[in-house]
């Protein structure tokens, strides 16, 4: 029963990876009679795919701050600075992206994290708009965020608030999808 449980922790943890869904996107596999019950189309999230290789671990890097934020967790937000610092440095034109995405590998605290992060969202806004081979990104805004709204980039329709975590996680709207 352990080795069962360990198996499916280790498969759902893989099937959530972005890597391995673009993976299964390119498998030669007939899906047209599969059930797909009560769901339809709007429901199903295509992950992005980009037109650059570099901007898409850039973009990933950028998604591991996000659910850092959300859940609050300083530390890992530090270490996907780090791996978006050394991802932008091959992304041509990020050099704004850049000095924001080191302004939160310096800062002291959690609500300086999220400070910076609202500066590195815009220029990410910037980066994908136009560079997406498929798939989409929302365009997420919360109105109480920083004393006068902030905005932040998700590969998922649901507003999961980076700027507030579990206080307020549902807070905000998709003003924008980019595709």
């Amino acid at each position: 029963m352990k080795n069962l449980m360990k198996s499916v922790a280790a498969m759902l943890l893989m099937a959530g990876s972005l890597g391995f869904s673009q993976e299964t996107a390119k498998m030669d596999k007939d899906h047209s009679k599969m059930d797909m019950g009560d769901m339809n189309m709007d429901d199903m999230q295509m992950p992005p795919k980009f037109n650059n290789d570099n901007l898409a671990k850039a973009y990933a890097h950028y998604e591991h701050i996000k659910i850092a934020l959300v859940g609050s967790n300083s530390k890992d937000v530090k270490i996907g600075a780090t791996m978006l610092s050394n991802s932008l440095k091959k992304v041509v034109g990020s050099e704004a992206a850049s000095k924001a995405v080191k302004d939160i590998e310096i800062a002291e605290d959690l609500n300086s994290q999220r400070i910076a992060f609202s500066a590195l969202s815009d220029e990410m806004v910037i980066l994908v708009k136009g560079n997406l081979k498929s798939g989409m990104i929302y365009q997420d805004f919360c109105p109480m965020a920083l004393g006068k709204g902030a905005f932040w980039l998700s590969s998922e329709k649901e507003i999961q608030n980076p700027y507030f975590g579990n206080k307020m996680l549902k807070c905000g709207s998709v003003k924008e999808v980019i595709n």
